[in-house]
């Protein structure tokens, strides 16, 4: 394995682009938290990521993915050689997906960015508050330029 150190500048910034473009599932960082506990039917991984509780007293709504979006980054991380997976031979048939090694290096660096994010909830909720502005805006018409005659 090459040290980061051990690369010029550029070569580092095209490394960091393709993770950015390999992470891009939004969902991809949840998965590998979910999966890192060992080798989930994709029920369980889906049950295991509905699961969130959104602290008392919070305004911000409870992260909900749907099936599909599950499905299309199953596949891409599988595609990514991320996550494999395997059809139970017993009824009911159903799938069970792990982490492969790499993807295991990959959720043990995504943890301490949750560690961070729990240091840091104020920049977040910034952020949060920034967002559903901008949304409120574009929802309500704020961002269109009145018509001329």
């Amino acid at each position: 394995m090459t040290r980061t150190e051990d690369l010029p500048g550029p070569d580092r910034r095209i490394l960091l682009h393709d993770l950015r473009r390999t992470l891009s599932p939004s969902w991809l960082p949840d998965v590998l938290v979910a999966l890192s506990g060992g080798p989930l039917p994709y029920t369980g991984l889906l049950r295991t990521l509905r699961s969130y509780e959104v602290p008392r007293g919070r305004r911000w709504p409870q992260p909900l993915i749907q099936e599909a979006v599950l499905t299309r980054t199953l596949r891409w991380m599988q595609r990514r050689g991320l996550v494999e997976r395997a059809r139970e031979r017993a009824f009911p048939f159903g799938t069970v997906y792990w982490l492969t090694p790499a993807a295991k290096e990959l959720a043990d660096l995504v943890a301490p960015m949750a560690q961070w994010a729990a240091a840091h909830e104020d920049l977040l909720d910034e952020d949060r508050r920034a967002w559903a502005e901008r949304r409120r805006r574009k929802n309500s018409g704020g961002n269109r330029r009145p018509r001329s005659g």
